[in-house]
């Protein structure tokens, strides 16, 4: 009589995971220069076969490892309540409390140095991590804009690279509590949001 199946995941999402934190392990240890696919392959305890079946080289890899540390499988889309002060808040919120973690600013931080290092392989992160992030964040602010929550003529693609900086000094600077960062950001949003909705400077003085 055969058994019946065993409850759990599927061998090919334990291989998957498994690859996944053996990426993260060497990150954390070496670097991304320690990254490479033999030694990966034999950390997770696979064929190396089985890592290029789902990956063509060590960017995107890397790149899938460290989003699958962020919790990324969900939408990079910013909140839409209609208030686009609010929705910077909530977003960045999320930030600092990925932040919040040595682990993950560890992770965060290898990436920085790669994309430093090596122009190619900065490119290609840069495509899979950063770039959402700043598609989404020009998507909701071309949104405040059209509802006119925020006054037209802005500068969007400044003030996305601007949020977004903001999140990567943090993580090259040494690591703070989610409490700290969160103030840090909020301080942030309230520089923003007078020169993202004053139609006239004279609005400025008290």
């Amino acid at each position: 009589m055969n058994e019946a199946p065993r409850p759990g995941r599927p061998r090919s999402q334990a291989t998957h995971d498994a690859i996944l934190n053996a990426v993260r392990d060497i990150l954390l240890s070496g670097g991304y220069s320690e990254v490479a696919m033999d030694r990966v392959a034999n950390l997770a305890g696979v064929g190396k076969q089985s890592l290029y079946r789902r990956w063509p080289s060590k960017a995107p890899l890397v790149a899938e490892a460290v989003m699958d540390a962020y919790g990324q499988h969900r939408q990079f889309a910013l909140p839409d309540t209609g208030d686009i002060e609010a929705d910077l808040r909530t977003w960045l919120h999320g930030q600092a409390e990925y932040l919040g973690s040595p682990r993950n600013v560890a992770l965060s931080r290898a990436l920085a140095v790669a994309s430093a290092d090596n122009s190619l392989d900065g490119d290609a992160l840069y495509s899979q991590l950063a770039k959402p992030h700043h598609d989404a964040l020009l998507l909701r602010l071309n949104g405040a804009v059209h509802a006119g929550d925020i006054r037209a003529g802005v500068d969007l693609e400044a003030v996305a690279d601007a949020l977004i900086g903001a999140t990567l000094y943090r993580i090259l600077t040494h690591v703070r509590t989610v409490e700290e960062t969160t103030r840090h950001f909020d301080g942030l949003v309230d520089a923003l949001i007078v020169g993202l909705r004053v139609l006239d400077r004279d609005e400025l003085v008290p």
